[in-house]
């Protein structure tokens, strides 16, 4: 198929870079795409600031008013033109995209700025008549790289199926090593025989590209919990004191350890009774207040384990429960190979999507089942085995376990995969993570599998629990862990104190020498466990390893 020169699209486009220059502050902020409502119309009728790209055949790109998804104004690309292979008479196909930037699709001119390893959350609304259209991302190596230099990049999500509505579409990507520029664009190609016909149109409005970056380029996190008081004025003052104290040790992150049964009673009255807090919503209290003193709250949270206080799942459903190789149910987990359970904490997590929408990210806390238990043997998973492996797992509970260690593996990455899905469908920009163990990925037996959720891009990052006073340990497992990871980020966890050494504390020198190693292995960040263990000094160590790294950096 050959390819429409790019000077085609050159002139409108220039100008339509020099008029984004003057767009008002308000219309740009941190969505990188200019003029995202397309209310801003360029001397030649088409959307400042957008670009067109033409792959064979004719078509146009203009600022609609007839249709719209909000405001006034929509990106319309239209089907003009049919392309005609030479001695292919009865062949007509076209090909072509909307850019959402002023650039061609062919050169650099126009595509914006990045950095390899940035990531970067879009979403738009769009409708149409064209049988079919695809989101892709095109990258460059420099302002000035021409057509030969443009390389693709890979795109998660990005889904279309256009029609008379309005639907929204959602996605993730990210840059590469040697690209600097890069343009998305939404394309629209076929022939005659496919359903693409001469007039068909595809609408795009409010265009979003947004930076997903660290806060302060280095995550900077603290497990932590909900304020201790059941009272909302003295509660509030907890939330106050405790979020000065983080801020001023240096952190910008908040992991806040919330409970099934105060998610649920958000919405049940009746168990706001044993989960007073819900009633006056202190989690929402506490992301606003965190979002007031410039930090980021992620939801700290459990779907299999740590079940035991009175967890909703075992409350409203005690068959949930999981069972060991003798019948003994657990009262600390849950079975995840049932569908229901796993759709339960989905549904409860979309709900929570919806009902924050400043909240910055979803964190699973050790996913999987516990350690030493051979789960799971309740009657589902009986049920399942025999009719899936024709195998009763009760009879011959060794010989049982090896499809076990698979199937757990199997529907834990399940519910990964769903969760990716659901936040990239109602939050694009959501952070999603987990914790658990580092090293060479050792557990994946027990559920968490967390190597292959990293490199199937689940996760955003993985906090490997490096709990340990031993540098030269900390650094090598750090790196064992990273070389795992594939392009899913490597964000260290440490801690002050854990089960192992409790009620002891590491020394602040170590947590400050730690960070200083997590650098050097190249991580994203560091969360250090967990708040309630802090002394003065502990939080005076992070600060000064914050305050090195600005001082570090300052020109």
């Amino acid at each position: 198929m050959p390819i429409t020169p790019a000077k085609i699209c050159l002139r409108s486009l220039t100008a339509a870079a020099a008029l984004v220059a003057v767009l008002p502050a308000v219309l740009r902020a941190d969505n990188l795409a200019p003029n995202p409502t397309a209310e801003q119309v360029a001397p030649d009728g088409s959307p400042l600031g957008w670009g067109l790209y033409v792959g064979a055949g004719q078509m146009k790109l203009a600022s609609a008013t007839d249709q719209k998804h909000a405001g006034r104004r929509s990106a319309c690309l239209e089907l003009t033109g049919w392309y005609t292979p030479p001695g292919a008479a009865n062949v007509r196909t076209m090909s072509g995209a909307i850019v959402l930037a002023p650039n061609n699709g062919y050169t650099a001119g126009g595509a914006i700025p990045c950095r390899p390893g940035d990531s970067y959350a879009f979403s738009f609304w769009y409708q149409g008549n064209v049988p079919a259209a695809t989101v892709a991302a095109t990258g460059w190596p420099s302002p000035e790289a021409g057509d030969a230099r443009r390389v693709s990049l890979p795109v998660s999500g990005g889904s279309m199926s256009p029609g008379s509505s309005w639907r929204r579409c959602t996605g993730r990507f990210r840059i590469p090593q040697g690209v600097r520029r890069f343009a998305l664009m939404i394309h629209v190609s076929g022939n005659q025989d496919a359903g693409i016909a001469l007039g068909n149109k595809l609408y795009v409005d409010d265009a979003e590209i947004i930076p997903h970056d660290y806060p302060d380029g280095e995550l900077r996190a603290i497990w932590c919990g909900f304020p201790k008081s059941n009272q909302r004025p003295e509660a509030e003052r907890e939330i106050k004191s405790s979020l000065e104290r983080i801020k001023a040790g240096g952190f910008n992150t908040l992991f806040v350890w919330t409970l099934s049964r105060y998610l649920a009673a958000l919405d049940r009255p009746e168990l706001q009774k044993i989960e007073p807090q819900a009633g006056w919503d202190v989690l929402g209290e506490l992301i606003r207040a965190a979002k007031q003193r410039g930090l980021q709250v992620h939801l700290w949270y459990a779907p299999w384990i740590y079940k035991s206080s009175g967890a909703v799942e075992l409350r409203d459903h005690p068959p949930w429960a999981a069972v060991d190789a003798k019948g003994v149910a657990d009262k600390d987990g849950i079975c995840f190979i049932r569908p229901e359970v796993r759709q339960f904490e989905l549904d409860l997590l979309g709900k929570v999507i919806d009902r924050y929408p400043d909240l910055a990210g979803i964190h699973i806390e050790e996913p999987g089942f516990n350690w030493g238990a051979s789960y799971c043997y309740c009657d589902y998973c009986r049920q399942f085995c025999r009719q899936t492996f024709g195998v009763d797992i009760r009879q011959d509970p060794p010989a049982a376990q090896p499809m076990l260690n698979n199937l757990a593996a199997f529907m834990c990455s399940d519910f990964f995969a769903r969760l990716r899905e659901m936040t990239m469908r109602q939050r694009p920009g959501l952070w999603l993570s987990a914790n658990g163990s580092g090293g060479s990925n050792p557990d994946w037996y027990i559920g968490r599998d967390w190597s292959t959720w990293a490199r199937r891009d689940y996760l955003d990052f993985y906090v490997p629990q490096l709990y340990t006073g031993s540098i030269e340990s900390f650094t090598q497992n750090g790196q064992a862990t990273k070389s795992c990871l594939g392009n899913c980020d490597l964000v260290t966890g440490m801690a002050v104190s854990w089960s192992g050494i409790h009620p002891a504390r590491q020394p602040p020198a170590i947590i400050k020498a730690e960070i200083a190693a997590a650098r050097k292995l190249g991580a994203k960040g560091f969360a250090v466990f967990h708040q309630d263990h802090f002394y003065d000094e502990h939080f005076r160590a992070v600060g000064e390893a914050v305050q090195e790294k600005n001082t570090a950096a300052a020109p």
